[in-house]
């Protein structure tokens, strides 16, 4: 729809009738306000929002539990994604992808094990998905993170914190950064994750620790 539409290429003296022109005019007019404003709120809509997308050469995806009640044992995933979505300044919603396979706690045949259906079954559950539902400022720079988190197959609400660390503008890429922390714990049995490995219950304590430096970058 063109905006540069000009009132004046109505022919006017062709409407007999005064008041029916007046009337005609003012619908015009009218017509071409709403559009104007429709365009002008669409336009102010789409700055004010913004997408940010996880950088992983800059991130980290990892977690811990006790091993034995007196060891840890700690590891991280390598592939993930995940975009952010910002809305006049305040984080709107979040999605993480991770994938399954990608676990590592720094020892292969552990490795290998987890991988099999006796933990993470990652041939049957390819991935592991977090979908925001809440972001809610709870004090300066921390935030409550709530959402549904999928893993093996089974999808509950898990409740995080996260800590804003603060932004700049990468010197090389003239791209904007966030940095976020977030970190949380999460029960493996809620997710039968090592259920069907009977020593995992007497070795593996049942909390995981969740840590996270998330780096992402403005598209």
């Amino acid at each position: 729809m063109c905006l540069a539409f000009s009132l004046a290429s109505y022919n006017y003296n062709s409407i007999p009738n005064m008041r029916f022109k007046e009337k005609h005019y003012r619908f015009v007019k009218k017509e071409l306000l709403y559009v104007f404003l429709l365009f002008f709120g669409l336009f102010i809509t789409n700055a004010q929002k913004s997408n940010w997308q996880i950088d992983p050469a800059h991130s980290t995806i990892g977690f811990s539990i006790p091993y034995f009640k007196v060891g840890e044992i700690k590891g991280i995933f390598s592939d993930y994604s995940g975009s952010f979505v910002e809305n006049e300044g305040e984080i709107t919603a979040i999605n993480i992808v991770i994938k399954t396979v990608s676990i590592h706690t720094n020892q292969q045949k552990r490795d290998e094990h987890l991988r099999t259906n006796d933990f993470f079954g990652a041939e049957h559950y390819p991935e592991i998905k977090f979908v925001s539902s809440s972001f809610t400022k709870i004090s300066d720079k921390e935030y409550e993170l709530k959402g549904n988190l999928t893993m093996s197959g089974i999808t509950k609400e898990i409740i995080l914190k996260a800590t804003y660390k603060g932004s700049y503008v990468h010197p090389k890429f003239k791209n904007t950064r966030k940095i976020f922390t977030i970190t949380g714990e999460l029960l493996r049995e809620d997710f039968k994750v090592g259920t069907n490995y009977p020593p995992a219950k007497f070795a593996l304590g049942n909390e995981v620790s969740l840590v996270a430096g998330i780096q992402l970058i403005k598209e």
